[in-house]
């Protein structure tokens, strides 16, 4: 049985007026203040932050304020590619505690691997309500009831997204926390003059490999594939991820977003 399959490599940069202690911040619901700018990032009311850790080369950790402020005052320039973000689905299949023990090893698997610091952030899926019904009838949800301890039941509708984001320092980091050199083999173009694969293409199947064990593991039948359908032999027309800001931008205007208006596009030409 397939379960979704969702790896998208991202970067954060100065030059996009972006920087790493505000999503630090915004993925982890917590505060933190740019010693660089003077800036106030308090997330601390956000909803849905599951879990979040700091993960060192060789398994050590250090306070997020500290580790993003070492990134933002390491990188000089103006154009500075500050973070490395991985957003990854997370398997149906698990459960929280198991969604937790992946995440994590897969966190320390790129820490060891490519020796940057990553903060992880796990967070639940987006509540559907009857005004997102009412829009879009036929999106997907699903339903969960949840026995309150007086007895009562209560049903939520969410959209089924469990997700986490992976965020990468573009530098590298020793097991103390001291920042270095950049990390080249996160850089699409140093890997395309060095004719070496790229850490998107390195990741998907690496992804894969961890979740299936990990689903495996659980008795779970389900698996995923980071393969296309094309890839596949499977005549399909691919859908669009529309992402947290695309799903935000209707939830707020009750307008279709871009994302989603590109989608029905690709749907309609491929008909």
């Amino acid at each position: 049985m397939s379960d979704q399959y969702h790896l998208s490599l991202k970067s954060i940069s100065r030059k996009a007026g972006r920087s790493s202690t505000a999503a630090a911040a915004y993925r982890s619901g917590e505060l933190i203040i740019d010693e660089r700018t003077g800036e106030v990032h308090d997330y601390r009311r956000k909803r849905g932050v599951l879990y979040s850790q700091i993960v060192l080369p060789g398994g050590g950790t250090m306070p997020r304020a500290a580790l993003w402020n070492a990134v933002e005052i390491k990188h000089k320039r103006g154009d500075a590619i500050l973070v490395r973000e991985i957003e990854i689905a997370l398997p149906s299949g698990l459960n929280a505690a198991q969604r937790k023990a992946l995440v994590e090893k897969y966190a320390r698997l790129l820490a060891n691997r490519y020796k940057v610091a990553v903060d992880l952030a796990i967070h639940a899926p987006h509540p559907v309500t009857d005004a997102d019904l009412e829009r879009d009838p036929d999106q997907y949800y699903v339903e969960e009831i949840e026995v309150l301890d007086d007895g009562h039941e209560i049903t939520r509708r969410h959209n089924g997204n469990w997700h986490a984001h992976v965020s990468m320092s573009a530098c590298h980091f020793d097991a103390a926390g001291v920042p270095g050199k950049k990390c080249v083999e996160l850089d699409q173009i140093h890997c395309q003059r060095a004719k070496i694969a790229n850490a998107a293409d390195a990741e998907r199947p690496r992804w894969a490999e961890l979740a299936n064990a990990a689903l495996a593991a659980a008795g779970s039948a389900d698996r995923i594939d980071h393969r296309s359908y094309a890839a596949r032999g499977i005549d399909r027309v691919p859908t669009v991820h529309r992402g947290a800001h695309a799903n935000a931008v209707e939830r707020r205007t009750g307008q279709a977003s871009r994302r989603r208006l590109y989608g029905q596009e690709i749907a309609a030409e491929a008909a």
